[in-house]
């Protein structure tokens, strides 16, 4: 049997093909291992995302009920109207926090969008991966349904109350005590609105400093 000779330079190409295909296939499993460490923390924010949302309605759900019961007692005169003076207290306080947690479910939203998705597409090789935050940018900049479906009915359910309360226990403020919480209950009511303004206009104060950034043209 005759035996082919090995051309010279063989044994080094073949370890060199082997060393590149290791190479590929470490370079893989890393990718792999990186893109399951992104999915699991993208998992964990949007569970947080969730139980966010949760708490937020459930306050918004407390507010309801509170006001229902206040309201229900002083209207049919069980109960003196200087008992509306609760509302500006807890009203507010409850809708501050509701706005805490919008706040951080559009930070944890940012941070997918501006520290994980990258990270996912450059160990993805794609550039459509976690594009669901540009989406909901593009609707928060539609004016009409961001301050309708949610500004409008928030606004009035959190402040419509607390306002009322404020109008219709003026007549009973004679004792210094109820002069002191119907002040800070003002002060809580207008705090509420600067806190839920600012979070309504935030998307177009950053659509701006983005337009500020490119500049004319």
């Amino acid at each position: 049997v005759t035996k082919m000779p090995l051309k010279a330079g063989a044994p080094g190409i073949i370890e060199q093909t082997f060393t590149n295909k290791r190479s590929q296939m470490a370079e893989a499993d890393k990718k792999g291992l990186v893109l399951n460490v992104i999915v699991a923390e993208f998992n964990a924010l949007r569970g947080e995302i969730k139980e966010r949302s949760s708490y937020a309605y459930t306050l918004l759900n407390i507010n309801i009920t509170a006001t229902t019961a206040v309201a229900g007692f002083v209207l049919s005169d069980k109960a003196s109207p200087i008992l509306l003076l609760i509302l500006p207290l807890l009203s507010p306080a409850l809708g501050m926090l509701f706005v805490d947690h919008a706040y951080n479910i559009d930070n944890i939203g940012d941070y997918i969008k501006l520290r994980i998705r990258p990270l996912a597409n450059a160990a993805a090789g794609d550039s459509g991966l976690f594009g669901y935050e540009d989406f909901v940018a593009e609707y928060e900049q539609k004016k009409l349904l961001r301050i309708l479906p949610l500004g409008l009915p928030l606004t009035l359910l959190f402040a419509g109350p607390p306002f009322a309360a404020l109008l219709f226990s003026w007549a009973e403020l004679k004792d210094s005590w109820a002069w002191g919480l119907w002040i800070t209950g003002l002060l809580l009511f207008l705090a509420f609105i600067a806190l839920w303004c600012r979070f309504l206009y935030a998307p177009y104060r950053v659509q701006k400093k983005k337009r500020t950034k490119k500049g004319p043209g």
